[in-house]
């Protein structure tokens, strides 16, 4: 019956009815949230500054441990004092420190002035004169900490006379540790009062009752009680949890936060609980809340007014509509709604005005979707185009031939890289595929030519390797590989194939092969100058003894002599031999090029001292340490130069130079000689070009020749050269990388 009556009523009433009932559930909720958030800030605040409160009491602790170690070393370090503690003389400390301790007592808190003697044993107690003696070893931690280390220990410890902040400190006499100093602070009534008049809040620090008992006892407050449980403080104590709690204790409101006071070495050794008055913090909520509940009521009022405001107009809009509507039915009008607005109203009066203009719509609509088929098809047909030009330009530009021979052997298309491969145009080669056979080398021919036409005809896919003779005649290897194209009905209709020029892939191997060959060579060398080196050893031990058993004018002396000599000469070049098939590796380490060719200089001077030949040297101090064989490279540069001595005759001026020319360091060495041919440069690393190293008849060592001298500067990353200028001058370049990256050893 209710529910009929509402539907009768005007549509006015019908809005404001809802949105009223929404208003004041609105503001209701406003409130409510509103009071739950300030609550919520409030509480967050309040726990904010308890958890600071925390951290202050925490960081106070440790100002004092500081202030008591800075006073505890000042006093220990003082030359007297250490001079007394080492002589044991208490009347003389208690004469030194007695009136400092009274004046830190009175001003700053200081409760103990403890002197003690190896291991933990009590000296003297200026805070307690008559006791001393008690040993402290098994319960006084800090005491065996810093005499067992050496430096001061500060923290929390629990002592004779109860718990404290203590700072122990070593006590030195003659580089010589004699003891400890401790000066110790209290944690009871005065130290919580100075708290409080600090921060303006009451503190409580408590203990166990004992060791294995784990109810709470307060070893001192500022506050009769507390908040704190017996569950409170075990969860503190066992487990170092923070916690913060609200309750009522008698007539007032309080919040607290409890946590754990750890000792020097980080051990819970009581818990310091922090309380707040909450009253001005509860007077605020309910201030909060009333001024919350006024600013509902005034919102809910001026709900009320605006969405009677609103309807009125609403209603005024939809009678409008609903009058032109008529006139339109009617057929009374025929110019357009006015659109006034954008909201629903609005929205009808647009829909009619559609109405009205549909047939006019469709037709512009029908034209408009015409001409955008025409441009898409235009643009679909440009598209396709280009998609065609760039895989044509992707395939004539390939490092490889790519071709299309149709199922009778017709080559169809044929890209523009068989030019490079081959020298000749797709032009000329267009057509039957024995055009291309043409260029196929012989001795392949015959094979390439059954295997494909057995792919043609079977339908199938090709990969066969071969040679090609270019069109000036020199060999191009290539590996062709074609793949069978059926139609939907599975019928061979082409072959797609490519061809890749494998002719540097071939060359490496053949030098892989090469090289391999050398390697083989090398060793059989070395293994017949080994053969070679056994009879000639004979022979010359041989022909030795038999010159012991002529006389010296026997002529058969003479002769015997004659092949000792050449017997040692062909042993000589044995010995090069094998070190020129020998490997020349390299151990790279850092090393100082300037000195390193001074040295070589020096031995050579030293070797010839011959008042004809002279070495000027000149160095370079920009050059930084390079990578180098010292003692390998070394010898490169005397091997040089002693062949420099000899080809100048052994006579005359050398010159050698180190300079920085950008990334490189250059070692140039330059002499004259009597005569040397262009053939004599380009032949200046052939083994045996110099008389040398024979000259002296050196047959015991390491024997470098100049070929030897270059493989091992190549293994340095380096490059050496030789020429010639005017006068038979001749010079000798080695350039060496700053930067040793790689090198192939």
């Amino acid at each position: 019956m209710n529910l009929l009556r509402f539907k009768d009523i005007s549509l006015k009433w019908k809005l404001i009815i809802p949105f009223f009932f929404l208003a004041a559930l609105g503001a209701a909720s406003l409130f409510a949230v509103s009071f739950r958030f300030q609550n919520s800030l409030i509480h967050v605040n309040e726990a904010k500054r308890l958890r600071d409160q925390y951290q202050y009491f925490l960081d106070d602790i440790v100002s004092k441990e500081n202030m008591a170690m800075s006073l505890a070393y000042t006093v220990a370090k003082n030359p007297a004092v250490a001079a007394a503690f080492a002589a044991r003389d208490r009347d003389r400390l208690i004469e030194l420190l007695m009136p400092v301790y009274k004046t830190l007592q009175k001003d700053f808190g200081v409760k103990q002035f403890h002197f003690h003697i190896p291991p933990a044993t009590s000296f003297l107690r200026l805070h307690a004169l008559s006791r001393y003696g008690d040993d402290m070893e098994s319960y006084r931690h800090t005491i065996n900490l810093a005499r067992q280390s050496g430096t001061g220990v500060a923290g929390i410890e629990s002592g004779v006379f109860g718990l404290g902040i203590r700072s122990v400190v070593p006590v030195f006499h003659e580089d010589k540790q004699i003891g400890t100093f401790e000066i110790g602070l209290s944690l009871e009534q005065p130290l919580l009062d100075e708290f409080k008049k600090n921060y303006g809040t009451d503190f409580l620090l408590y203990i166990r009752e004992a060791p294995d008992v784990n109810n709470p006892t307060i070893f001192t407050s500022t506050t009769e009680k507390g908040l704190l449980t017996t569950d409170f403080f075990n969860r503190c104590f066992d487990n170092g949890e923070v916690l913060i709690q609200d309750g009522k204790l008698g007539d007032r409101y309080l919040a607290s936060i409890a946590g754990p006071v750890r000792d020097f070495s980080t051990r819970v050794v009581a818990v310091v609980e922090i309380s707040v008055d909450r009253s001005p913090t509860l007077a605020l909520l309910k201030q909060y809340g009333t001024i919350a509940s006024v600013i509902g009521s005034i919102a809910l009022v001026f709900s009320i007014i605006f969405v009677w405001c609103v309807s009125v107009i609403f209603v005024k809009r939809i009678h409008e509509v609903v009058k032109a509507s008529e006139e339109i039915a009617a057929g009374r009008r025929d110019t357009m709604i006015p659109e006034e607005s954008a909201d629903e109203l609005g929205t009808m009066a647009r829909s009619i005005n559609k109405m009205l203009s549909s047939l006019e719509a469709s037709r512009k609509r029908l034209k408009s979707y015409s001409h955008n088929l025409e441009v898409m098809v235009d643009q679909r047909t440009r598209t396709l185009k280009e998609s065609e030009k760039t895989y044509r330009t992707l395939v004539e530009n390939v490092p490889l031939i790519v071709y299309m021979i149709s199922a009778d052997g017709t080559v169809v298309f044929l890209n523009r890289s068989v030019e490079q491969m081959i020298g000749m145009s797709p032009e000329q080669l267009n057509g039957h595929h024995s055009l291309w056979d043409e260029h196929i080398h012989p001795d392949d021919l015959a094979r390439v030519v059954a295997r494909r036409k057995e792919c043609l005809r079977e339908g199938k896919d090709l990969h066969v390797d071969y040679r090609m003779i270019h069109i000036d005649h020199h060999v191009v290897y290539g590996v062709e590989h074609a793949v069978a194209v059926h139609d939907e009905d599975n019928e061979f209709i082409r072959m797609d194939g490519i061809v890749v020029d494998v002719t540097i892939q071939k060359e490496l191997q053949e030098k892989i092969l090469q090289s391999e060959e050398l390697e083989t060579l090398s060793q059989i060398s070395a293994r017949m100058a080994h053969e070679l080196r056994n009879p000639l050893t004979a022979i010359g031990g041989l022909t030795r003894r038999l010159i012991k058993s002529f006389d010296e004018s026997d002529p058969r002396t003479q002769k015997g002599r004659l092949i000792i000599e050449q017997v040692e000469k062909l042993e000589r070049i044995l010995l090069m031999m094998l070190a020129y098939i020998g490997p020349q590796s390299v151990h790279l380490q850092p090393g100082d090029l300037n000195t390193m060719v001074l040295k070589a200089v020096d031995t050579v001077r030293s070797e010839y001292p011959d008042k004809d030949f002279s070495i000027k040297a000149s160095f370079d101090a920009r050059i930084p340490q390079l990578q180098l064989d010292l003692a390998k490279f070394k010898t490169v540069l005397i091997n040089l130069m002693e062949n420099a001595y000899h080809r100048m005759g052994q006579k005359g001026d050398m010159s050698v130079t180190t300079r920085k020319i950008g990334e490189h360091a250059t070692i140039s060495l330059s002499y004259r000689v009597p005569f040397i041919s262009d053939d004599d440069i380009k032949d200046f690393f052939y083994p045996f070009a110099v008389a040398y190293p024979f000259a002296k008849g050196a047959t015991n060592g390491d024997i470098m020749d100049v070929p030897i001298a270059k493989v091992v500067i190549h293994n340095h990353g380096g490059i050496i050269n030789v020429g010639k200028e005017d006068n038979n001058l001749v010079w000798i370049d080695i350039s060496l990388p700053l930067k040793l990256e790689a090198v192939s050893l």
